[in-house]
């Protein structure tokens, strides 16, 4: 008898299980990079709700976008925010809180790929159709890239 039990257990989802793909993560790499956190919280829930894993994977959604909105809250309306936001400046030039964001995002993309690679090896290995990620990646970026302003802006 194995000691790994784990070993047994296949890496790869039934294909009848996993009838739609996910966008790839291409798309989600991008999305992150230019739309920053909340984007990436968005395609997290798209791919999540396109795998019929919402009710599981929305509150890592939620969560990415709370910590990123507890960051901006911290920098700007802290004493110790505003010096470290300051120290950031003094460090990385003037878009260093930007660079922040996107590592942020992109931290988060990186989550999210965790999240979900047995569904992306999976979609890979048995060949489905994955959908145009332009329209997408592009709605993506311009909705996080405004809510990250808006919210800046609104705690300024």
């Amino acid at each position: 008898m194995s000691r790994r039990p784990d070993l047994l257990r296949p890496t790869v989802s039934e294909p009848a299980q996993v009838a739609r793909a996910p966008y790839s993560l291409q798309t989600g790499f991008l999305s992150a990079f230019f739309g920053g956190p909340f984007a990436a919280a968005l395609m997290l829930g798209l791919n999540a709700w396109r795998l019929k894993r919402l009710p599981r994977d929305a509150a890592w959604a939620l969560l990415i976008a709370a910590a990123f909105t507890a960051w901006l809250a911290f920098t700007q309306q802290t004493e110790p925010g505003l010096a470290l936001q300051a120290r950031l400046v003094e460090l990385g030039g003037r878009n260093a809180m930007s660079i922040a964001a996107r590592l942020f995002a992109l931290l988060a993309c990186v989550g999210t790929a965790l999240l979900h690679r047995r569904e992306q090896r999976s979609a890979d290995l048995f060949g489905l159709q994955r959908p145009n990620g332009w329209g997408v990646g592009i709605a993506l970026i311009v909705i996080g890239w405004g809510a990250s302003h808006l919210l800046a802006s609104a705690l300024a």
